[in-house]
């Protein structure tokens, strides 16, 4: 997928302005930003849910020549938690996913951890356990591209590593990985490449290495991010 001087709006408001970026096979890229910046839609523009200007194009063709059901074949989008008033269970949500790779619910299930509720129903979940289960019904639909917002949220800790591991693993089978995140060490990581967001229109691409520094993100958050040892970290003790 290529990106060229994409601009997205919301109302009046302009969220970012002047991207141009290329997402390819085997990479991981990280959207970062502070909030309502624009992070959420741009993985919606990315997905062809809502309209943006410049040019987007997947496989040399524009994300508008493309249908609804083959933009689902080649993209999948995890966003925010599906309502549970249809009353599904896990097993069964899985399986919607699935389509006619149904054989792989139990496997994908178990790599999810999530093997032991695939009767329960959905409205019975945690947030924990139905972020899981949604998380694997994205990976039962095989798609090339995955727009990832936020996959670590309401994770405990094991399974914000799990996560993490996922993506890695997901990388290296060829797969092209955007995604929201809010925390800056599973950031770095994963990313091979960041998108900065600065929720005043502009947006930066970049080499992970090269934009993973404590004074652009101190800039980019308005919060003080000090380097400790390898890594980046908030400095919580300067915030009053």
């Amino acid at each position: 997928m290529k990106l060229s001087n994409l601009m997205i709006k919301r109302g009046a408001s302009t969220l970012l302005s002047g991207l141009s970026c290329a997402f390819n096979e085997g990479e991981i890229v990280v959207v970062l930003g502070p909030n309502g910046a624009g992070k959420s839609s741009l993985l919606l523009a990315l997905a062809g849910l809502i309209p943006a200007s410049g040019d987007l194009e997947l496989h040399g063709k524009t994300l508008t020549g493309y249908s609804r059901h083959a933009l689902t074949r080649l993209i999948a989008w995890q966003g925010e938690l599906p309502p549970t008033e249809f009353g599904l269970t896990v097993k069964q949500r899985l399986e919607l996913a699935a389509g006619e790779e149904i054989d792989a619910v139990a496997s994908t299930a178990t790599r999810m951890d999530i093997g032991s509720l695939l009767q329960r129903p959905l409205g019975e979940l945690s947030s924990g356990e139905r972020q899981r289960t949604e998380l694997a019904a994205l990976m039962l639909r095989q798609t090339p591209i995955w727009l990832l917002d936020e996959p670590t949220a309401h994770l405990d800790l094991k399974h914000q590593i799990h996560c993490i591991n996922m993506m890695k693993e997901e990388c290296k089978q060829g797969r092209a990985i955007v995604t929201v995140l809010h925390d800056i060490q599973q950031a770095m990581a994963v990313a091979d490449h960041l998108i900065l967001i600065d929720g005043k229109g502009g947006a930066e691409y970049g080499e992970a290495k090269q934009l993973f520094a404590s004074e652009r993100l101190t800039k980019l958050f308005d919060a003080p991010v000090i380097t400790q040892g390898t890594v980046l970290v908030p400095d919580y003790g300067v915030m009053k």
